[in-house]
């Protein structure tokens, strides 16, 4: 677990349920190998509306899958993403282009259709692809005595925000 201070303060929140929040205190941890965020939830005024997706694109416009996690991450924090990105690899560079919420917490442009990109600068750069740790799946069929397990080993993307910006 670590925490990671900031003075300025910065919402972005984008489709499918992710914000970015600048706030004076951030803590990131892993929790039953699952990785869980915490904020300080009187600087969190607003939610991306988990319903709707988000586009993301690279600055050399390669097609990737689409972003969809709960996290509250700051500038420099690091986005674990629970698969793989498609046509990404170590270094990329990624431009979040579908925000929803931007703002500071004394005021909050909140738009269900998207912001505009011309107002703001969002980049990640994708930090490392790993492996979670291992675990068992067992399945079972109903009114059917044998089970089936298997090993699985899911993949898992690093992000790390660089740029968080107002035009």
């Amino acid at each position: 677990m670590w925490t990671v201070y900031y003075n300025e303060i910065l919402i972005i929140g984008i489709r499918g349920s992710i914000n970015i929040l600048s706030t004076n205190y951030v803590q990131i941890g892993v929790k039953d190998n699952k990785t869980i965020s915490w904020v300080n939830a009187t600087r969190l005024y607003s939610v991306a509306n988990a319903s709707t997706t988000t586009t993301i694109t690279t600055t050399s416009s390669s097609p990737l899958s689409t972003l969809k996690l709960s996290s509250n991450v700051t500038k420099g924090d690091k986005v674990y993403l629970p698969y793989k990105l498609k046509n990404a690899s170590v270094g990329d560079v990624l431009n979040l282009n579908d925000v929803v919420t931007l703002g500071s917490p004394q005021y909050t442009l909140n738009m269900k259709e998207g912001i505009s990109p011309e107002l703001f600068d969002l980049k990640a750069s994708v930090v490392e692809i790993t492996k979670e740790p291992r675990y068992q799946v067992t399945r079972k069929k109903q009114r059917c005595r044998t089970t089936k397990t298997t090993q699985v080993e899911p993949f898992q993307t690093v992000l790390m925000i660089n740029e968080l910006k107002l035009k």
